[in-house]
């Protein structure tokens, strides 16, 4: 029985989808989970499959791209099947559309088909696996067969190429995003196969729990897949012209340790960590035992009724009173903490070790949101494990790892003495940025152009834009700009601070041996052209921030950028973009947004929440820091007033006006506005008038003064003239 393949029809397709799940209840023989129709194995890796069946029993796996062999076996699957469960077939739906245009691909010289043929014994539990060798990617249709006596099970239309496992929280599993309609009207790419799950569980798991189905791209199905993953998997596929796999496994709302092993975590020296891990194993303890579980729940069911009598009484009493009913609320049915949302290593095991021996090409992950929320100072901790979890789950101690930092969120313009104590998400992406610094594998991805202040923008082809350019030069070695320059090198040197960056690998090349490149060529510039250089802060080493200049200059040589402060008469460090939505604008070559960073090592403040005492520790820690930073922006304020004054009066009155009585008028008409303030302003002059009746003789005495400078200037001027 042949498969009609085209957008829209679902027929026999969903069928054996269907009929599927019932064989897998009555038949011992089947696929892992992983393994449906339309699904894309992995080129140039080991390509392993495996499964159930009877314990003891032998399996014949076939990985074919021989149609004959193919479609004979499906053939005879789909009779089985529809034999087995007669109630269980659905008519083949007809397109009605009279016209339709659908993408294929004209293969030349094609690699040749794989026939290959493994037979496996199934263990006492009933697991078996197969390997097989290696193939080249390609878009001829794939067979997996898989027979075990008179048992069999196949699936279709497989393709090889490349596959990537994309996990993370909301910004990874968002379906919406700007030009949506736009794009997806136009997404007629079979080639791109795309499934999701999520699921959460406290032990690794040997299989997924939930039926998948792995669906080619098209204008219908690509509405429904999330944006970065999609977008991402779009831009390979266009630039590679080979099949490519997406595995989207996000959850909205996780935190880093759920997306590490188990036995990872366990290592991790910090209390932290400890009280985590220590509260949550108490917690699955105790629904292990179905005695506590069956008291649980019945102090829950007699919580009910207690709220009902008690919803009872209120609506008597507002009856006989004439108010409204108080609207009844029962209290929530307790929750499985061995299924929970975002538990230490849940994602991981229920989403992860079930497909470990999957043949991935690397890992795109996009998390760390839900650690702003006071819950920074165990990332430090937990997040460098994630990486190091997916390499030891997939068998892979290289496996290519990119990790999308944060889009801008929250307050634009934020004070930098607020900022550097506040913002989540600069600690966030600072950690991430340290963690992979010295990973030859692994990559940061700068998108914080492409925020607002909404949690979940909606600005994602930039995003899967810059995600795709770090894999192909990264892991396909393709010659594309994928970053702006990246920060390398602090010097110090007459109160000023030099910063000196490595460049692209694609604009390092354009430079010929012996040129002097541009400034432009080789440092960041602003996104605006000839802007100023938006983003910095330098402090002392009172480890106090202050907004500063930069611009473009040579040192010994060498291009990089100073930067200054008039406040700072000594900096020793720098950071950039430190802030949750950074006005940084620095962009190198194609508008590729420069990494954040900074030059320091010092302590960031603690961000924690793992228990509600440490919580409200940390908040009132943090509410006072915020404090005094906001009164040392107010203060910075001032400061920088009393340098911009002078030099704007000076602009002013001598390099424009050239008339230097002017601009003594113009500062006794300042020391004349500072007086006045001490009457204009009604708070001041009634606290003056009560408090300090002495100092209102002296403001007048330094009035008459002011006054008589002023008339001895104006004459002199006009005696001039």
């Amino acid at each position: 029985m042949k498969r009609v393949l085209c957008a829209g029809v679902v027929g026999v397709g969903l069928w054996a989808a269907v009929v599927g799940v019932v064989a897998a209840q009555e038949s011992p023989l089947r696929l892992a989970g992983i393994f449906t129709d339309n699904m894309v194995l992995q080129q140039e890796k080991p390509i392993r499959v495996w499964g159930k069946a009877a314990p003891g029993a032998e399996v014949e796996v076939t990985l074919t791209q021989r149609p004959d062999v193919g479609e004979a076996a499906i053939e005879q699957f789909a009779a089985k099947q529809a034999a087995a469960n007669p109630r269980g077939r659905r008519q083949q739906q007809q397109d009605d559309v009279e016209y339709a245009v659908r993408v294929q691909y004209v293969e030349k010289n094609p690699p040749p088909r794989i026939h290959q043929t493994k037979k496996a014994a199934a263990d006492a539990d009933g697991q078996w696996s197969v390997e097989f060798e290696p193939a080249k990617a390609s878009f001829q249709p794939t067979w997996v067969i898989a027979r075990s006596g008179d048992e069999l099970t196949a699936i279709e239309n497989v393709l090889v190429g490349e596959i990537w496992l994309c996990a993370g929280q909301s910004n990874m599993g968002w379906k919406n995003f700007n030009r949506k309609d736009r794009e997806a009207a136009s997404a007629d790419f079979p080639g791109v196969r795309y499934v999701a799950w999520e699921d959460s569980y406290y032990k690794p798991l040997e299989d997924v729990r939930k039926t998948l189905r792995w669906q080619e791209c098209s204008p219908e199905t690509a509405q429904q897949f999330s944006a970065v993953p999609y977008l991402f998997g779009m831009y390979l596929h266009r630039y590679l012209k080979v099949p490519v796999g997406v595995i989207n496994v996000a959850r909205g709302g996780t935190t880093g340790q759920a997306w590490a092993m188990r036995e990872h975590l366990d290592r991790i020296d910090d209390p932290i960590i400890e009280h985590i891990l220590a509260e949550y194993d108490a917690q699955t303890k105790t629904w292990e035992d179905p005695a506590q579980v069956k008291q649980i729940m019945a102090d829950w069911r007699a919580a009910i009724e207690t709220a009902k009598r008690e919803h009872a009484a209120k609506v008597a009493q507002a009856k006989a009173d004439g108010k409204n009913e108080p609207k009844l609320r029962l209290p929530k049915q307790p929750a499985d903490p061995r299924s929970g949302w975002s538990p230490p290593a849940g994602l991981f095991n229920a989403t992860v070790m079930p497909i470990r021996r999957l043949g991935v090409r690397g890992v795109l992950y996009y998390q760390g949101e839900n650690n702003n929320f006071l819950r920074w100072t165990q990332y430090e901790s937990t997040f460098p494990q994630v990486p190091v979890s997916f390499r030891q789950a997939l068998g892979d101690p290289s496996l290519p790892f990119g990790c999308i930092s944060q889009p801008g969120w929250g307050q634009f313009g934020l004070d930098p003495e607020v900022a550097t104590v506040a913002e989540g998400y600069a600690n966030v992406r600072d950690i991430q940025r340290r963690a992979l610094k010295d990973d030859p594998h692994a990559g940061m991805i700068a998108t914080y152009p492409t925020g607002n202040s909404y949690i979940h923008p909606a600005e994602k082809l930039p995003v899967a834009e810059y995600a795709s350019l770090w894999a192909l030069a990264n892991v396909y070695d393709a010659p594309v700009m994928h970053r702006g320059p990246r920060y390398r090198q602090l010097k110090k040197r007459d109160g000023k601070l030099f910063l000196f960056f490595d460049l692209d690998p694609v604009v390092e090349k354009m430079i010929k041996p012996g040129q002097d490149p541009p400034s432009w060529l080789v440092l960041p510039c602003a996104y605006q052209g000839n802007a100023a250089l938006e983003g910095f802060i330098v402090a002392g080493a009172d480890r106090r921030w202050y907004p500063a200049q930069a611009r473009h200059v040579k040192l010994d040589g060498q291009w990089c950028l100073e930067l200054s402060s008039d406040l700072v008469a000594e900096p020793v460090a720098a950071r950039y973009g430190w802030a949750n939505w950074p006005t940084g604008n620095l962009v190198g070559r194609d508008n590729l947004p420069v990494p954040l960073f900074r030059t320091d090592d010092w302590p960031l403040a603690e961000g924690v929440a793992h228990s509600p005492e440490a919580q409200q520790r940390s908040r009132e820690h943090l509410d006072q820091l915020k404090q005094q930073g906001a009164l040392q922006a107010l203060d910075r304020r001032l400061r920088q007033l009393a340098v911009d004054v002078p030099e704007l009066e000076m602009e002013l009155y001598i390099r424009k006006l050239k008339s230097e009585e002017q601009l003594i008028l113009g500062k006794i008409a300042r020391l004349k506005a500072v007086l006045d303030e001490f009457e204009s302003d009604p708070w001041l002059s009634r606290t003056l008038q009560r408090n300090h009746q002495e100092l209102l003789d002296d403001i007048a005495a330094v009035r008459e003064k002011v006054e008589s400078l002023e008339l001895a200037a104006k004459k002199k001027a006009e005696a001039q003239e």
